[in-house]
């Protein structure tokens, strides 16, 4: 009883009709009043009545109320449609007027006539009725009528009116067998029997929501204990105390009857939004407004998801809806995602699936014996989303019919748009909010985007990440499921990219999501795109950098990668689950993969590498050094690789040498970039047309950057204007430059020195993040111990930073300070600056080092000396070709060339050009042994026996100086010794310069005596041996002394220089080695043509002497 008179006041808010104009019977009233026991189908009422001391009417209807429920079911239908028809009568208006004012109420007119016009006639004449005397007549008329009615009549205004003529001409007026409190079931019941479809649509329209009203009776009558236990803070009958219900469905408390009633009903209300009563009449006035039924009458059912998907749009697309329809909007989503019984779509477009691959949950539920009644609080969905990914295989992935209704479902629900409506992934995600998110506020996807950013963390949880990455798999491929994303770029997104006006178009019945991962991707171009013509709106360009940037975390929400790359996946990359980590498998196994994949995967890492917030590794690891050294271009709109370059050039700096983490993910990506030059965005935009021009058959970038190298390289030995412009030269050398710092990023250097690497340079082995440990330093210092295929590779490194010091990664960094204070402005001639500085006491002695060993590399081979090249280019065609003929592709010359031209140079048979970088050269070697290899080569012993104590000060010409001495003194026995040091005395004949140490003794006297003398072809030193005869100047004592010495070694460097071969070895080699090779060939050849022409003509004349004889 206590729930009916509950349920009475809920059904008294949805009223919206009065029984004022409602009586459409042609019996008049005056015919009804005494009619009742005088009908031949009512004789049974003379009977069960017959203790009436009154046979009006009203005495009647007293009668029968006291009957039983098999007594009121003896009563034959005509007669209980009459009985219906005078309940009816007395609740017009007419009857007010005609009987009950003028017969029994005449003196209370006045109080009763203001209800004429009231919402709820009889209401309110009861209201009156109880302020009357309690002794007044009509006071008991009007409460015994009022006792008469039906228990529900102030709700059947709408009833009556819509099938009130239908009743009439059926007779099916029926009493309330039950006593329930909707008293017209049996008259609804008899209608639906005997109309059937021939019912008009107002009278359908009452019908349906007359059965929604039982059915909440009915549910409430079921659920009364679990109402009154679980939810008794909620008034019965109401939306509030269904939901509560709901919430609390899987409480182990609550009746299996009641469960199974709640999922029945959710069930129904999945098919037909007006069951559920909240939504329908919060909602009410926007389902009209917005046309959220067009197209179905008002007695079909409509959907829920479609009622959601209508005004969720309304939302979406500007417009508003009321507060209470909003909550209600919230309300139902969450249902949805709770339970997958109230999607039909689900339960039969998935009905295989389920089965198939969530029958665990499905057994679960049987288990607990709750098979129809419980929730499985969204597990079944997400199971479902799970077997959706296209990653799977095909057996077990859900059907095309069951990912579609997943798709609707997800949008209907509008998961992307508030966390909580998604029971899994708030229970997973609550704790991950609660700490890092608990500052953002809730809706349009705030704590969605965080949770995004926090992905890859430490405070992410594993069972957080997988329910989040499952609804981002279905939001990635559909724009519109990502509110901000929406809200922002929906214009944009309508010019550039064709997309739908409407959020959700009502004239779909289908409710098609719109499919296909374009808008995104189109929307991304256009934020970068160099056409002025084409931008985005400022709130939009940062939606979808963030987008992009959180969509980057895996592949599964980079659609136009994944379905191109289902099978390499599952190849290559099936154990691969970190942040980014599918993609960086991808990448790695770029070569290997089918060509679908390898161009949609090569397409994204081109965009990866323009736009850094796509490297989800990179931006997880290396925030903090991008803000210490990038922070300019953070705070700028768009990053066309300048993000990548800024990391690259800090890699070395002190912090990022801490931080192995960010190093290795930068030199990881550096490594991936060698794949292909595309994939480094101003390398391939300044170069693009050079690399199709010169270097068409090059793959990889290194191969590209190698070939573009040698053109430079070239041009600028040729002294002719460069093929390639400034913009793409730069680019190279940066390229060059990256490589000389890692071996890893050189892989056809680490590939062809290999076994070298572990041999000789195994303590300077990399790692991922490692600073530099000289590996490459290593091998050069190596050079001759090197296998072919290593010595080879290395000769090609030591040729390119050797004619561009600025690919010198060694020289650059560790000269950064003296290039700071000497060689500011020589960025591209850094080594013949730092050479001209490296004897300065306050040079750096570790960039001194590097210095020299450079200058020792570069006189091993003229090809190492670009200055050389270009001066002495011509003099070394002349005169030293054919030691270029005969050289090893890509090996030394061991300073062979160098040693041609010396001879010349002591010949003075050179160009100006090629003499001076000859001199500068000869003094470069006059100071250091070293930088003489053959000198180095020949005198080993000599040096390490006879001149052990000036090797400390070797850069200084002690240890030539010390050889000489030795020659003076007839201490060198090793001939090829004797010839080199008597070749170095000799060439300081032709120029005093060659000579340091005679120059810097004899500096006074040159400047005072031979100032206006020209330097060259020995006219200096001619000067000076003039002036040390003539006894009347006066030379400093130094000089004359090294002068003596040096006119005593000249005497006999030329004795030994003009000395015959000793074997037959030596002679070859002179005739070899000279210059006049040639004309000693012709000799030879025309020395033994003779000896074969005296050789035939003296055999012809034996032969006649001996044919003579024997005649």
């Amino acid at each position: 009883m206590e729930m009916r008179l509950y349920f009475a006041l809920i059904l008294l808010l949805t009223t919206d009709a009065t029984l004022s104009n409602s009586s459409n019977s042609n019996t008049s009233l005056a015919q009804l009043e005494h009619a009742l026991l005088d009908k031949s189908e009512c004789k049974e009422l003379q009977s069960l009545c017959a203790h009436l001391k009154q046979t009006d009417n009203l005495s009647v209807l007293e009668c029968v109320s006291t009957f039983s429920s098999s007594q009121l079911e003896a009563v034959p239908d005509k007669c209980q449609h009459a009985i219906w028809q005078q309940q009816r009568t007395m609740l017009t208006d007419k009857w007010v007027t005609e009987q009950l004012k003028p017969q029994h109420c005449s003196t209370q007119y006045q109080q009763l006539s203001s209800c004429v016009n009231a919402v709820n006639l009889w209401n309110c004449i009861h209201d009156r009725a109880l302020r009357m005397e309690h002794s007044s007549e009509c006071r008991k008329f009007i409460l015994r009528t009022f006792a008469t009615f039906f228990p529900d009549f102030d709700q059947l205004g709408g009833f009556f009116v819509g099938c009130g003529s239908q009743i009439e001409e059926l007779e099916c007026g029926r009493l309330n067998l039950e006593r329930r409190f909707m008293s017209q079931i049996e008259t609804m019941q008899c209608l639906q029997e005997t109309a059937g479809d021939n019912l008009d649509a107002r009278c359908r329209a009452e019908l349906t929501l007359l059965e929604q009203q039982h059915k909440d009776l009915e549910f409430f009558e079921v659920c009364g204990d679990d109402w009154r236990r679980l939810c008794g803070q909620e008034p019965a009958g109401t939306a509030a105390a269904f939901k509560c219900l709901v919430k609390n469905k899987a409480d182990p408390t609550m009746t299996r009857r009641c469960s199974e009633k709640i999922s029945q009903r959710d069930r129904e209300i999945g098919k037909d939004y007006r069951l559920s009563h909240g939504l329908a009449k919060a909602c009410k006035d926007d389902i009209k407004l917005y046309h959220c039924r067009r197209g179905v009458s008002e007695d079909k059912q409509v959907r829920l998801a479609q009622i959601l998907l209508c005004l969720e749009s309304v939302v979406k697309n500007g417009s508003q809806v009321s507060a209470e329809c909003q909550t209600e909007i919230n309300d139902h989503r969450r249902m949805l995602m709770h339970d997958y019984k109230l999607s039909p779509e689900i339960l039969s477009d998935c009905a295989d699936d389920i089965p198939k691959f969530c029958g665990d949950i499905e057994n679960m539920q049987a288990v607990r014996g709750n098979v129809i009644g419980s929730a499985d609080n969204g597990q079944m969905i997400h199971c479902l989303m799970e077997h959706a990914h296209a990653k799977r295989r095909k057996d077990r992935r859900v059907t095309a019919q069951c990912q579609r209704s997943l798709e609707k479902l997800i949008k209907a629900a509008d998961v992307g748009e508030d966390w909580r409506v998604d029971p899994v992934l708030r229970r997973a995600c609550k704790p991950v909010v609660d700490v890092a998110c608990r500052d953002t506020d809730a809706g349009e996807a705030r704590v969605m985007s965080c949770l995004m950013e926090r992905i890859g963390t430490p405070v992410m949880r594993p069972d957080c990440e997988q329910a989040l990455m499952l609804i981002q798999y279905f939001v990635a491929r559909d724009f519109k499921l990502d509110p901000q994303l929406y809200k922002h770029c929906h214009d944009d997104a309508i010019r550039y990219c064709r997309a739908k006006h409407m959020w959700d178009d009502v004239n779909d019945v289908q409710m098609d999501p719109e499919r296909g991962p374009l808008i995104l991707p189109c929307l991304h171009r256009i934020a970068y795109s160099d056409d002025e013509n084409l931008t985005l709106r400022k709130d939009c360009f940062k939606e979808v950098k963030r987008v992009m940037r959180q969509r980057a975390v895996s592949v599964d929400l980079i659609p136009e990668v994944e379905d191109e790359c289902i099978d390499d996946l599952s190849i290559y990359c099936f154990d691969r689950t970190q942040k980014g980590a599918e993609m960086d498998c991808l990448q790695t196994n770029l070569e290997k993969l089918t060509p679908g994949c390898k161009k949609a995967v090569t397409s994204y890492t081109e965009e990866e590498a323009e736009h850094i917030e796509l490297n989800p590794v990179i931006m997880s690891v290396c925030m903090n050094a991008m803000q210490t050294h990038c922070e300019h271009i953070l705070k700028g709109d768009k990053d066309k690789g300048d993000m990548m370059d800024c990391l690259i050039s800090h890699k070395n700096d002190a912090d990022l040498r801490q931080d192995l983490k960010c190093r290795a993910a930068i030199e990881h990506f550096q490594i991936i970039s060698l794949k292909n030059y595309h994939f480094t965005y101003k390398f391939k935009t300044a170069c693009r047309p050079h690399v199709t021009r010169f270097c068409a058959a090059s793959t990889t970038k290194n191969e590209v950057v190698a070939c573009l190298s040698e053109v430079m390289r070239n041009d600028t030995i040729r002294g002719q204007r460069h093929s390639i412009p400034k913009e793409c030269r730069q680019q190279v050398k940066a390229q060059l430059y990256q490589q000389r710092e890692s071996i890893m990023l050189d892989p056809k250097l680490a590939n062809a020195c290999k076994k070298e690497l572990e041999t000789f340079c195994a303590s300077e082995k990399e790692g991922p993040g490692q600073v530099n440990t000289n590996a490459l330093e290593c091998l050069q210092q190596n050079t001759q111990r090197l296998g072919s295929s290593c010595h080879h590779a290395i000769f090609l490194i030591k040729r390119s930073q050797l004619s561009d010091s600025g690919t010198d990664f060694t020289l650059i960094n560790t000269c950064k300070e003296m290039t700071y204070r000497f060689c500011n402005n020589a960025e591209e001639h850094l080594l013949d600056c730092l050479k001209a500085y490296k004897d300065d006491p306050l040079f750096d002695p570790r960039c001194h080092l590097v210095v020299v060993n450079r200058m020792i590399e570069q006189n091993t081979d003229y090809r190492f000396n670009p200055s050389l090249q270009l001066s002495c280019g011509k003099n070394i065609a002349r005169y030293c070709s054919h030691i270029v003929a005969t050289a090893q592709p890509n090996e030394e010359l061991n300073g062979m060339v160098i040693q041609c031209l010396k001879d010349k140079f002591r010949e003075s048979r050179l160009d100006y050009d090629c003499t001076q970088e000859m001199i500068k050269i000869l003094q470069e070697q006059a100071l250091n042994y070293k930088l003489n290899p053959l000198l180095q080569n020949f005198c080993k012993s000599e040096i390490e026996v006879l001149c052990k104590s000036n090797l400390q000060s070797g850069e200084h010409g002690m240890v030539e100086e010390c050889l000489k001495t030795a020659f003076l003194n007839h201490k060198i026995i090793n001939r090829d010794c004797r010839l080199e040091v008597a070749t170095l005395i000799a060439e300081a004949k032709a120029d005093i310069y060659v000579d340091p140490i005679l120059q810097e003794a004899c500096t006074v006297d040159l400047l005072r005596y031979c100032s206006n003398v020209q330097s060259g072809n020995g006219r200096k030193l001619k000067c000076l041996q003039v002036l040390l005869k003539d006894q009347s100047t006066a030379m400093e004592e130094d000089c004359r002394m090294k002068l003596q010495k040096r006119i005593e070694m000249f005497h006999n460097a030329d004795s030994v220089l003009a000395e015959p071969p000793e074997n037959m070895e030596q002679l070859v080699s002179q005739v070899v080695s000279s210059p006049a090779k040639r004309f000693f060939l012709i000799i030879f050849m025309s020395a033994v043509g003779m000896i074969f022409i005296m050789g035939i003509f003296l055999g012809r004349i034996s032969k006649r002497a001996i044919n003579t004889k024997n005649k």
